[in-house]
């Protein structure tokens, strides 16, 4: 009786599952056979497809860098030499997969087994591979390559830098274009040389740091830092690094470090360590005090390093404080201090300052910074300071150009004074009067009620005088929404003189 040999049934599987997470579309066409083939139940031939998938999408990353990296380029000039050569090359491309970057040490001791295990099952007269071999190969290979975008390393990190500080048209002198050009490459860097890459670019920043003729790789070497920073986190590097960095950069992270979403994410340390490279840099090129003044607007900087700032402005001149930029908010208690000086030597500075900063700066300030504000320009006019006439005399042609307190303090000032003391300051209040003319009648009608209630409670600072109270009451009487106020002093200029005649 015959025999019949029993034939092994078919091995059928789907590895279709795994192309889903394949990145680049030119990786599916090798892959998409491997599936068929182990669809079909040939898995010595899905095997051998997804090694091939695997050199393939090598070799095509190397020829994607070289577009960037020369070193890229060497590597496939290399690679179609031996192909030419009709030499064997799969070995050779995993071999520089590892030393360029695309391939990790772990994922290329993977990744040479499955390489051996293709040579092996590339035989006919070898044993074919089992289902779970095939499926742990297609997993290695869409783990380790083909799932992950190209990835540029320290060759093309060489050139860009080669590029961005020695080729000074490489982009346009703009914040935006560099900005703009960080952001496109970054994705493309391998994130192991992020750090790698700052660290070399600031080692030369800070080289040229404060030469003019470098200014324009200065600019775009802060820009382009900045944004990178942005993009990764600043956890790029430990707040130990940072604080070694702010040491050895101190010119450079000053720039880029000086800005709220960086400042907050270097430590401390780093912290203290920028804000003093400021205050002392400022001695030099008082410019840079407005970053530590936007750092201090944002609320980054601590107790401390607010008080070292505001203490280091208090100290400084008028003149310096104008050619820092600082905002009127920032330097307010020193410009209160030099408007109180009695010295037009040092008031005028002051006023000039507060007038160029202009309105909305005035406006930043609270309710009663900005009263006092109006309170002190109007003593140094009465005082006789150039810069406060002037600027009086434009205020009476509108009152509305500057803040409503602001103008409010001004008025007051002109009838009591910060203890609600009544004394009369005649010589602006021309001026005074013909800007509060200008508000809105709502304004108007607040402000003049305001200093009536201010009479009404005040004492005089000295002893009543009727001729005081008249001259003012006169000069008020040419204007006929003042009533409020003329009843009011003339109130209390009755009050006042009963008191004197009585026994």
């Amino acid at each position: 009786m015959n025999k019949t040999l029993a034939t092994p049934s078919l091995q059928t599987m789907d590895l279709s599952s795994y192309a889903k997470n394949i990145h680049s579309t030119e990786d599916l066409p090798l892959f998409d056979d491997a599936v068929e083939a182990g669809k079909a139940g040939a898995l010595r031939a899905a095997y051998v497809m997804i090694w091939l998938a695997c050199a393939e999408s090598l070799k095509r990353r190397f020829r994607e860098a070289q577009k960037r990296d020369s070193a890229a380029g060497k590597i496939v000039g290399d690679i179609e030499a031996k192909e030419r050569e009709h030499k064997a090359v799969d070995k050779f491309v995993l071999t520089r997969a590892q030393e360029y970057g695309f391939v990790s040490d772990s994922g290329h001791t993977i990744l040479n087994h499955i390489y051996e295990m293709r040579c092996v099952y590339g035989h006919p007269y070898e044993e074919a591979p089992s289902q779970e071999q095939v499926s742990h190969a297609a997993s290695v290979v869409v783990e380790h390559v083909l799932s992950k975008p190209v990835k540029l390393k320290h060759g093309f990190g060489k050139q860009l830098l080669r590029s961005l500080l020695e080729e000074r048209n490489f982009l346009d002198d703009q914040q935006s274009a560099v900005e703009a050009f960080a952001k496109d490459i970054l994705p493309r860097l391998d994130e192991s040389i992020y750090g790698w890459v700052l660290d070399a670019y600031w080692i030369e920043l800070e080289g040229f740091a404060g030469d003019p003729s470098m200014a324009i790789f200065s600019r775009r070497g802060k820009w382009f830092s900045r944004t990178m920073l942005l993009e990764i986190g600043a956890d790029v590097f430990s707040n130990d690094d940072w604080h070694d960095k702010t040491l050895k950069f101190p010119k450079v992270l000053m720039g880029v470090c000086g800005i709220e979403s960086v400042f907050k994410g270097i430590g401390k340390r780093a912290q203290d360590s920028l804000v003093g490279s400021i205050l002392a840099e400022s001695g030099t090129r008082a410019s840079v005090l407005s970053r530590l003044e936007q750092l201090n607007k944002s609320g980054v900087l601590t107790k401390r390093q607010q008080e070292r700032f505001v203490k280091h402005v208090s100290e400084m001149g008028i003149s310096t404080i104008r050619s820092a930029g600082l905002r009127t908010l920032t330097c307010y208690g020193k410009l209160i201090d030099a408007m109180k000086s009695y010295n037009w030597y040092v008031q005028n500075p002051a006023i000039d300052l507060i007038v160029s900063n202009g309105p909305d700066q005035a406006a930043e300030l609270n309710e009663e910074q900005q009263i006092n504000l109006g309170r002190n320009v109007l003593q140094a006019g009465e005082g006789h300071a150039g810069s406060a006439n002037v600027f009086l005399e434009r205020l009476s042609q509108d009152g509305r150009l500057w803040p409503f307190d602001f103008v409010r303090g001004i008025t007051l000032e002109s009838f009591t004074n910060e203890d609600n003391r009544i004394r009369f300051k005649k010589h602006q209040l021309g001026r005074v009067l013909s800007a509060v003319e200008k508000l809105a009648p709502k304004q108007r009608k607040q402000l003049i009620t305001d200093v009536a209630l201010s009479v009404d409670s005040g004492t005089p600072k000295a002893r009543a005088d009727q001729d005081a109270f008249g001259d003012a009451i006169d000069i008020l009487e040419d204007y006929t929404w003042t009533e409020p106020l003329v009843k009011s002093l003339k109130a209390k200029a009755a009050s006042l003189k009963v008191k004197e005649e009585a026994p």
